[in-house]
């Protein structure tokens, strides 16, 4: 049985590679090196999540354009992901959001929390602080934070910020966007992958909230 630790860590490998796959071109991220290759049918997190059950079920199966994986996808990602106006389920949570919430202001007070952890996205990069990608990476910024802090007090502290930011930040927006991309996608990849990001962010936030600090 792996530690909550070891679980951590693990996601956190997982969570680098999803994010890349909804934020570059399958391509740059080397998803249809991937693909092809059938290398994410052995994923390396066993999890009773019902949501990653189901996407890894979808990823095992069949490839169903396997003679032209490499195409498909990269089509699949323009349509659905690429950031252009026609694209079906662009991954950024100002399309998600309730009705009257502001994007600018949404944008604005995710940049604060970002810095607040000293993160920062580089300058050439122009992807949206509330990005899907981005907002993975500083997912993973905060676990790294947390497994290698000794103090209690800041790990505490971090552990409580990266529970309130997956729930009321990353679970409001991410399974409307997935039901998007199950609806548009014509390859099992990326509805695959949408559904491994919700289930792999319920399991991070359900292991810290059982984490138990100091004892």
């Amino acid at each position: 049985m792996n530690t909550p630790d070891e679980l951590l860590q693990a996601y956190n490998a997982l969570f680098m590679f999803l994010g890349g796959s909804v934020s570059l071109a399958p391509e740059e991220s080397g998803l249809s090196h991937f693909c092809e290759k059938g290398l994410l049918r052995n994923l390396p997190i066993e999890s009773r999540n019902l949501k990653f059950l189901e996407a890894s079920w979808i990823l095992k199966s069949p490839c169903p354009h396997k003679q032209q994986c490499c195409m498909m996808v990269r089509d699949n990602y323009e349509s659905i992901l690429a950031a252009n106006r026609t694209s079906t389920a662009y991954p950024v949570a100002s399309h998600y959001c309730k009705t009257g919430t502001d994007k600018y202001e949404h944008r604005k007070m995710l940049e604060e929390v970002y810095l607040r952890y000293g993160y920062s996205r580089a300058a050439e990069c122009d992807l949206e602080a509330d990005h899907l990608g981005i907002e993975l990476l500083f997912t993973n910024h905060l676990i790294e934070k947390f497994l290698t802090e000794d103090d209690y007090e800041i790990k505490e502290m971090i552990r409580k910020d990266l529970v309130k930011f997956i729930a009321e930040e990353m679970l409001t927006w991410v399974p409307r966007w997935a039901e998007k991309v199950s609806e548009n996608s014509v390859t099992k990849c990326y509805t695959g992958i949408s559904g491994l990001i919700i289930g792999g962010l319920e399991d991070v936030k359900d292991i810290l909230r059982n984490q138990k600090l100091g004892l």
